[in-house]
């Protein structure tokens, strides 16, 4: 039996398990302006995607699912954007039990193809609302911008941007992947002292 591979993070050894599923959001579930998402926009096996309109950035006040718009964001076909403009647009990933979710990159864009300077920032949360990652944009103007986020959660994250609803988001990349396991601290200690144990034994011998 092929054991998982062992890595090193600065805070000790964890045991990483193979095996993930990876998606991109494109946005391009329902057609037609302003119409609403649906919750099972995202979802995939081991991971449920949600999403909502909230009042602002944080655990606020959850008012209408997020809207699909066609074009005309830099650029960008089907995008995702907040249902009010001054408030904040949220994706919600929350895996199954021992797994863990990756959120990678995404677009933005700025309605009317970019023409007038807009701002908006994007932000992370995790299960209890820290926030754990940050972009801000200012002025943006002209094509459409990836933005790696590259952060892994062992539980639920929310990703949220606002609060102007002229910058949308599409081709949203995440994948979702068994959980890191981290080692007991005293392990290794374990397995150096059998290695000198049976060292000793074999100088015995000798």
């Amino acid at each position: 039996m092929t054991s998982a591979p062992l890595t090193a993070l600065a805070f000790g050894l964890v045991l990483v398990a193979p095996g993930a599923e990876a998606a991109v959001m494109t946005f391009d579930d329902v057609t037609g302006d302003y119409t609403p998402f649906t919750q099972s926009l995202g979802d995939i096996a081991g991971l449920d995607v949600s999403n909502v309109t909230r009042e602002t950035f944080g655990n606020a006040a959850g008012q209408s699912p997020i809207l699909h718009w066609t074009n005309n964001y830099s650029g960008l076909v089907d995008v995702a954007f907040a249902a009010t403009n001054g408030q904040v647009g949220e994706l919600g990933f929350t895996p199954d039990s021992g797994l863990a979710v990756t959120l990678t990159s995404f677009d933005f864009g700025n309605y009317s193809n970019g023409v007038s300077p807009r701002n908006a920032i994007f932000r992370v949360y995790d299960a209890d609302w820290n926030q754990l990652w940050e972009y801000v944009v200012t002025g943006h103007t002209g094509a459409a911008v990836t933005v790696n986020i590259g952060l892994t959660l062992n539980g639920p994250a929310h990703f949220q941007w606002g609060t102007d609803w002229d910058i949308g988001v599409d081709n949203f990349t995440y994948s979702v992947a068994p959980a890191a396991v981290p080692v007991p601290a005293s392990l290794p200690l374990l397995g150096a002292g059998i290695a000198g144990f049976a060292a000793l034994r074999r100088r015995k011998r000798g």
